[in-house]
């Protein structure tokens, strides 16, 4: 048992690609132990998508794969089959939390539907990851991260604000898999609220997760703008469309961008400052936000010259001197190579095969007992076969039969 705040927990995991294992990661890095069931020969689809070391594919070494699947062992189960699906209700019969991605009504088909485990093993806790969820017209349809994220609704609001022309300024998708992402979090915080009911009544339950309502939930509060509005308020139109009041805004500078906020007259004042209070600042019509706001095209014409004179390191380090919120923008390399990240120990050293010691990020949080940890590499496939089924009383002579039959 690890020293993680989630080391009485045990996970099996059946789900492929980024969701439901980067769930599954979150809670492993957190100490729970976690079981990744694969398809045997193939694995997870991850184990295909590169980067890989020296740019040489091999199953071991997407850098994708490796990420997502740390502190987990593994093990290769075709769970269609009816000695897979044995197989696997005799791992769920003892575990905490079963996690899978599978197609809705998929698993039901070989008897391993929710009802069916739960008089199995009651306290279980099934968490269910779909792009549309478990009922529901579009339940059965395919989509990935990029379906998602624009079903959800937050695409059309991306990039905010800064948007000038929706006509010709078509939606974007943001950097990486955020839909994914955002579905792995949402559903690990789902799964802790159904531990703790767990710990109250003893009672398992099943949760149905859909990717786009996690998209969709993260502009909650644009719902009620919607309904609050008139039928021409922004909401009916395009929110993201650039608007200019209060400057909060990405700038272009001599040698990038900066991001600046001068939203209060506090902000303003630190603005002036910043600029050396030029005389066009202390004019009568921008003395008030309403009166930036109806004036921001004076201001950005003006702003702009000043901004395209200067450095983003000099604008940044006076304007928080001043504390006025300005950071420039930074690229990935850049954000690797911060100080500040490193002495929060954010990037934490991982040996990958082929590449060597390579910073991967931790926990967006800070625990001061039970700090999140990196405690073995992701796993080969089927690495831990003989460990695990090993555990459920089968011997390596049964192992064998099944590997050669392609069950395991």
């Amino acid at each position: 048992m690890s020293d993680g705040a989630l080391s009485d927990l045990t996970i099996v995991e059946l789900a492929d690609m980024v969701a439901g294992p980067f769930c599954a990661k979150v809670m492993a890095d957190l100490g729970a132990e976690v079981i990744k069931i694969e398809r045997p020969h193939v694995g997870d689809l991850a184990r295909q998508r590169g980067p890989f070391p020296h740019n040489e594919p091999h199953p071991d070494r997407s850098a994708l794969f490796l990420y997502l699947n740390t502190n987990k062992r593994g093990v290769t189960l075709d769970s269609a089959t009816q000695e897979g699906a044995r197989l696997l209700r005799d791992l769920l019969k003892t575990a905490d939390i079963f996690l899978e991605a599978t197609p809705p009504g998929t698993l039901a088909e070989v008897g391993l539907g929710y009802k069916t485990l739960q008089e199995l093993n009651p306290g279980l806790i099934q968490a269910s990851i779909s792009p549309f969820g478990q009922t529901g017209p579009y339940k059965d349809y395919k989509a990935y991260d990029l379906n998602a994220y624009h079903f959800g609704g937050v695409g059309y609001e991306t990039p905010f604000n800064q948007v000038t022309d929706p006509a010709t300024q078509p939606p974007l998708k943001a950097a990486g898999e955020q839909a994914d992402f955002l579905t792995g979090w949402t559903t690990a915080a789902a799964i802790m609220s159904a531990v703790h009911w767990r710990h109250l009544t003893g009672k398992g339950q099943h949760i149905d997760m859909a990717e786009i309502e996690a998209v969709a939930h993260m502009i909650r509060a644009n719902y009620p703008f919607y309904f609050t509005e008139p039928p021409d308020g922004p909401n009916r139109s395009r929110l993201s469309k650039r608007q200019e009041w209060g400057l909060p805004w990405v700038w272009p500078c001599r040698d990038g961008n900066v991001a600046i906020l001068a939203i209060t007259d506090k902000h303003w004042n630190s603005l002036k400052d910043l600029l050396d209070r030029p005389a066009w600042m202390d004019e009568e019509l921008l003395s008030t936000p309403l009166g930036r706001f109806m004036h921001a095209d004076v201001i950005k014409s003006l702003l702009e010259g000043w901004l395209l004179e200067h450095d983003r390191g000099e604008i940044y380090r006076r304007g928080q001197a001043l504390h006025l919120p300005v950071f420039p923008v930074q690229n990935l390399t850049e954000v690797m190579a911060t100080q500040h990240f490193h002495d929060r120990a954010f990037f934490q050293p991982h040996d990958i095969p082929g590449v060597g010691s390579v910073p991967l990020p931790g926990p967006p949080f800070k625990m001061s007992l039970t700090p999140w940890s990196l405690r073995r590499p992701a796993p080969r496939l089927g690495q831990h076969n003989a460990e695990v089924y090993g555990a459920l009383g089968l011997s390596q002579q049964t192992l064998d039969n099944l590997q050669e039959r392609g069950v395991i």
